[in-house]
């Protein structure tokens, strides 16, 4: 059976810039969906026409397979109460929200009943104290 699988940001500059994570995109095994937040950190560090051009293909590829991970109202409300949860535990600090996007990774990836797939198991492993969602370090 595929793996249903989010990756984080962290991921996809492995396989982009050093080749890293080859059975971890081994189609076969797996079906692979990008949560919106991922695309746009990736945007955010893109630098050049090349780099621009390949985000402009890869994200359209998510979006005709039907792969690109938005939440659904429930899911934006459901967000919304997480970050409240984690300022007032200070994991999330409404000056500095760093958090933020980890919190809407793992609320997306827990909509759509995949896993997160992380080099910064860390930071997830805090949020999944306060909501269930499958995480996992790469193989």
């Amino acid at each position: 059976m595929q793996e249903k699988v989010v990756f984080d940001t962290n991921i996809y500059i492995g396989i982009f810039n050093r080749g890293l994570y080859g059975e971890e995109i081994n189609a076969f095994n797996k079906i692979m969906y990008l949560v919106h937040p991922v695309l746009h950190e990736l945007w955010m560090g893109a630098k050049g026409e090349r780099e621009i051009a390949h985000l402009n293909r890869f994200g359209k590829t998510f979006v005709r397979l039907g792969r690109l991970v938005q939440p659904t109202p429930v899911t934006q409300t459901l967000i919304g109460r997480l970050c409240n949860k984690c300022r007032k535990i200070g994991i999330l600090d409404p000056k500095h929200p760093k958090h933020y996007n980890d919190i809407c990774i793992a609320v997306l990836t827990r909509q759509i009943g995949a896993t997160l797939i992380t080099e910064d198991i860390s930071d997830f492993r805090r949020i999944k104290k306060i909501i269930d969602f499958s995480v996992r370090t790469p193989r």
